[in-house]
């Protein structure tokens, strides 16, 4: 045949033409030889271009590193008292953690072939028995790290191996999800299968030369978590923490993480100043773009009080740890980038024990707590009533002359354990009281003042010139007609105050007395002067959510409206009309007069707080965090403090049998403010004490508490007795 390589058609011998064999096809041999030529030149040469240039690459995926961040916490700033009492402060929380590889199960082979050849060298690892020998002891290992710690931690097999069992659930959810997405991507169809015959072989001749192969169960993906460490226990105490760290060869695999958590020492003290520190949510974590987040860790944000207003100062710098790992996720270095700062403390100038017994006075009124200060007061006569029980109170105390909060209490109040691990429980008990314990009620908290608001106004008649204090005027206890405009007796006793001088009216509270200084004056001076004492505007405490309180009236209105107002000022007069003050905002007004007319800026974080200095209060000019009211006469304070003396210390006065105390000299104004129909009055009794050196100002309200003199009298009396007895 002429295939056959000894054909005869080969031997040369040209006599033998009779043969059946045709003469040798030399083409065909050559072709042949060629096209194996070809095809071993190609092979070469994919294997030389392999060796050249797919050599790198090879290498740097083996070599190949992912860089990532660890955010390192930092404690948050303290707030203290200037007495050195914590209010707020972050304490040490330790958590357990294990490596995933350490408490899977079954154990990953190819993490313990690689811990095998770290142990072993290469001779060893040549000798089957060894290897046996050392894997056998690294399970033994794991078994005795995993009856150890469990011991340590106090935590009882079933519940370490259910815990063991979420890690590895959750490890594996998100292993599987992301192969699963890989091996999608690779076997989705191409538009090669669209082609025709030649170009699907070419295409699957390219895919066998040059893609990787598939992977199979043993070389998949590994993710991050299959690498890192998981918690097995939080918030565990400082003693076992210590031993976990002082001996790591009974624990391999773990380690132990210092967090903080916020505290409140105190709980239930001042809670409405100090506030709250809670994790910081989705949006405001993207807000804060200065603070790396990870899942292992998330800042808090301030919610209320000092906890949220100097929320920047309190809040400590993250620091950052670079981790390398190597392909297999695991760690190959690991670098602190940045040390975490921690924050600033600040210090209150709230005084602890007088702020208790501000709470427990405000508690008994409220009928939340047992008495131990205060009784029921009883009827004095058959036209008197008990008091109604009050739905709120707030107390303020501040330093006449610096603007130092002494006590801002609010009832009813709530306990700061709720934002540390308060039970569903507690919060629906607190949600379930309809008397909103979250309002802070000094600051926001705005009702009419009542007869409170009398000072102010007969601050404001003497100095436009419309009031003579030394003047008599006769009370007849109505104003012109007799069923409006009167007075409180007149409605009791049918009876009115006779002749009165502004010493006995404001002492007195004569509505009548003020009802026609009012008229006299106008509208527009009464509106003037509350502007002056800082009523209708927020006082600039360094506390969230200040409400600024209304004054009616505008003095761009004209025509109607400005007859109406005209009206108006006769309730303005009084406190009433849809004259709304905060607490705060009185107490400021009768620090002013007591002063001798300066309104300062009202503060509980103490000027010696290493954060104050950057607060924006302090950023402001002097004449605006202590400003002298404009046009307020010596003369004019000198007649308001004399009746506001007169309120007190003298037998006529209405605070007289309810306030009054030995001790001290005691200056202030009762007030009863009407409010809606059928609700009871609100009761307010504001001032301050020396009566002749005022140091402080004071405000007590009781929201729907009845008579000002008999409801938020007493809570005031008990109030400066203990603040003065302990001076």
């Amino acid at each position: 045949m002429r295939n056959q390589p000894f054909s005869p058609a080969f031997d040369g011998n040209e006599s033998r033409q009779d043969s059946l064999i045709d003469p040798a096809p030399e083409a065909r041999f050559r072709l042949l030889m060629f096209a194996f030529i070809l095809a071993a030149v190609v092979v070469l040469g994919r294997v030389a271009w392999v060796q050249a240039k797919l050599q790198e690459r090879y290498l740097d995926v083996l070599n190949s590193t992912t860089v990532e961040y660890e955010v390192i916490p930092a404690r948050d700033g303290r707030i203290l008292t200037e007495s050195a009492n914590v209010l707020a402060t972050d304490v040490d929380q330790y958590v357990v953690q294990v490596h995933y590889r350490w408490l899977q199960d079954p154990i990953d082979d190819g993490w313990l072939n690689r811990q095998v050849r770290s142990r072993l060298s290469s001779k060893e690892r040549r000798d089957s028995a060894v290897v046996s020998e050392v894997k056998g002891a690294i399970q033994e290992e794991r078994r005795q790290m995993w009856q150890q710690l469990t011991q340590s931690i106090g935590m009882d097999s079933e519940t370490f191996r259910k815990r063991l069992a979420e890690i590895q659930a959750s490890v594996q959810r998100i292993a599987d999800s992301v192969n699963q997405r890989h091996q999608f991507r690779s076997s989705e169809p191409s538009g090669n299968q669209q082609q025709g015959l030649v170009f699907r072989l070419a295409s699957a001749l390219r895919t066998a030369l040059v893609t990787a192969p598939t992977r199979t169960t043993s070389n998949r993906i590994v993710v991050r978590e299959e690498e890192s460490f998981h918690a097995i226990r939080s918030s565990v105490p400082l003693d076992i923490a210590a031993r976990i760290r002082e001996q790591p060869h009974l624990f391999p695999g773990v380690r132990v993480v210092a967090g903080s958590r916020r505290t409140y020492p105190l709980d239930d003290v001042a809670p409405h100043v100090v506030g709250a520190r809670t994790p910081a949510s989705d949006e405001e974590k993207a807000k804060l773009q200065a603070y790396e987040t990870n899942g292992d860790w998330t800042p808090r944000v301030g919610r209320f009080g000092v906890e949220h207003r100097y929320d920047l100062q309190l809040r400590g710098i993250p620091g950052r740890r670079r981790i390398v790992r190597n392909r297999r996720m695991e760690v190959v270095e690991s670098e602190v980038e940045r040390t975490p700062v921690s924050g600033r403390d600040l210090l209150l100038t709230i005084d602890i024990d007088v702020q208790r017994h501000a709470e427990q006075l405000l508690g008994e009124a409220l009928l939340d707590r047992p008495a131990r200060y205060l009784s029921q007061p009883a009827a004095s006569s058959a036209t008197e009533t008990p008091q109604p029980i009050p739905t709120g109170g707030s107390i303020v105390v501040m330093d006449v002359t610096t603007g130092r909060i002494l006590t801002a209490a609010s009832a009813p109040a709530f306990s700061l354990s709720l934002y540390n691990g308060g039970s569903a429980q507690d919060w629906a008990t607190v949600n379930a009281d309809r008397r909103f314990p979250f309002l802070s009620r000094v600051v926001q908290s705005a009702l009419p003042p009542g007869s409170v608001m009398k000072p102010l106004t007969a601050a404001a008649a003497m100095v436009s010139g419309h009031l003579d204090p030394d003047a008599t005027f006769h009370c007849d206890g109505y104003l012109t007609q007799p069923d409006e405009h009167r007075c409180l007796i007149y409605r009791l006793y049918s009876r009115g105050h006779e002749d009165i001088t502004l010493k006995r009216a404001l002492a007195q509270s004569c509505n009548v007395y003020f009802f026609s200084a009012a008229r006299r004056m106008g509208f527009e001076p009464l509106r003037q002067w509350c502007d002056k004492f800082g009523l209708s505007r927020k006082t600039g405490i360094d506390l969230p959510f200040e409400r600024s309180g209304t004054v009616p009236g505008d003095s761009s209105q004209s025509g109607p409206a400005s007859k109406r107002l005209e009206r108006e000022s006769l309730g303005l007069a009084i406190g009433q009309s849809s004259l709304t003050v905060t607490p705060l905002q009185m107490t400021r007004a009768m620090a002013a007069i007591a002063n001798g007319g300066w309104l300062v800026t009202p503060h509980v974080v103490s000027p010696d707080g290493t954060a104050r200095t950057t607060n924006e209060i302090d950023d402001r000019p002097n004449e605006i965090a202590r400003r002298k009211i404009s046009g307020l006469s010596q003369a004019a304070l000198d007649h308001v403090r004399e009746g506001l003396r007169a309120v007190v210390q003298e037998s006529y006065g209405s605070g007289y049998k309810t306030v009054r105390l030995d001790a001290v000299e005691i200056a202030g104004k009762t007030g009863t403010a009407e409010t809606n129909p059928g609700k009871p009055d609100h009761a307010w009794f504001s001032g301050y004490f020396p009566a002749s050196e005022p140091q402080y100002a004071f405000t007590v309200v009781l929201e729907h508490g009845g008579s000002g003199s008999r409801a938020a009298g007493p809570v005031a009396r008990e109030l400066i007795r203990m603040i003065w007895s302990g001076r």
